[in-house]
């Protein structure tokens, strides 16, 4: 939805102009997922805006696969080379064309109401006393979450309680498989940014949504830039005047019980064809990695045998193979946690290869040495980095 309103607009804007710049379009879609299909959405885009775009079969494209070119040092391990038949098609395509800015549609749902929580636009009315309007929205989003309303109250009101009391939610502590002293040491890093609500100040959904704009913030810093091409990506919906708009906005214009993207879907209706402004939230993509790690078993496991990340005192293997085989069989898993320690493990062996890197892990600094660190440190020579 976010990728097609912005390339609908787009038309738009440029349909009066006397030399309008050109714009291209590329989808991608896998005909084998049950769960997850762009070819029936964007094909209404293309028929609306008579032009067919370039289309990338990602069916059998591995997730779980990572390469890094050995001839090539990857400073960090997001700077992986463009593999498989998907990616090198999107990139003859992007030097075909001579394109040199990637719109793209990050942000949309954390901006737009793509999220259904009413927790919000109930923090919203509990910190302004509002009990008559807090009492009706309570009934009306316990009827489509088809849960208690003093359910939704207590999770409203526990937004706004320290981590040291309620702790912190299963779904954001580091995976199960990371060895306790990294995990321990690193706990600031590991855990997502994810400070509490206050009840005095902005209100809890400016809260809110200066919150996603951090995490959206740390997730793009954390990109490297393209080289081969070398292209720009913009953030249509992380525009400055956008966000101001949209942040001004009450909560119940954005999203309202059974209706996410409230204000979306009115604004762009007769723009964005009906098929895409409607259609269900798009299901999040998890077999595509799974299926990887089932067909390539036997690679998984005897990487798992001698893992550099092991010996490092980051991963604990039989933790990590464990987690492999609940992945395997569909079990309940962090299969983005196991996909980046797969990347992680594959930069860290490509290093290894290009260099003498030291696979024991780190020791305990005695007393001795520690005295040895400050001295240096006081004759103006810096320690070694911990």
């Amino acid at each position: 939805m976010d990728s097609s309103s912005i390339v609908c607009m787009a038309d738009l804007i440029v349909s009066g102009s006397t030399e309008p710049p050109r714009l291209d379009t590329v989808s991608y879609y896998n005909d084998s997922e049950p769960n997850w299909n762009e070819r029936p959405f964007f094909t209404k885009v293309e028929e609306k805006r008579g032009r067919v775009g370039c289309h990338i079969d990602v069916a059998c494209q591995s997730n779980a696969h990572v390469q890094f070119d050995p001839g090539r040092l990857a400073a960090t391990p997001a700077q992986t080379r463009p593999n498989g038949r998907a990616a090198r098609q999107f990139t003859a395509l992007l030097t075909l064309q001579n394109n040199r800015v990637l719109l793209s549609g990050t942000g949309g749902d954390e901006t737009m109401g793509g999220v259904p929580t009413p927790t919000p636009e109930l923090a919203d009315l509990f910190v302004k006393c509002r009990v008559r309007e807090l009492a009706i929205q309570l009934k009306a989003w316990a009827l489509n979450k088809r849960k208690p309303w003093i359910h939704l109250l207590f999770e409203t009101v526990g937004c706004f309680v320290p981590h040291s009391l309620v702790g912190v939610p299963i779904y954001h502590r580091p995976p199960i498989w990371l060895q306790s002293v990294f995990a321990r040491n690193y706990r600031n890093t590991l855990t997502p940014y994810r400070p509490r609500l206050t009840l005095f100040g902005a209100l809890p959904s400016f809260q809110e949504n200066m919150i996603a704009l951090e995490v959206l913030r740390r997730q793009i810093a954390c990109r490297t830039l393209p080289e081969e091409p070398a292209y720009e990506i913009r953030y249509p919906y992380l525009d400055r005047d956008f966000l101001e708009f949209a942040y001004s906005i009450p909560r119940e214009q954005l999203i309202r019980p059974g209706q996410r993207r409230s204000l979306m879907r009115r604004a762009l209706f007769g723009i964005v064809p009906d098929a895409v402004m409607n259609r269900k939230r798009k299901a999040f993509v998890a077999r595509e990695p799974v299926v990887a790690i089932s067909s390539d078993w036997a690679t998984w496991v005897e990487m798992s045998n001698v893992m550099v990340t092991d010996a490092m005192g980051i991963v604990n293997a039989s933790r990590f193979r464990e987690a492999l085989q609940t992945a395997r069989v569909g079990g309940e898993v962090q299969i983005i946690h196991v996909t980046r320690t797969l990347a992680v493990e594959s930069w860290l062996r490509t290093l290894h290869a290009r260099t003498d890197l030291r696979l024991q892990p780190p020791k305990q600094c005695s007393t001795r040495a520690m005295l040895s660190m400050q001295t240096s440190n006081s004759l103006g020579r810096k320690p070694f980095p911990r």
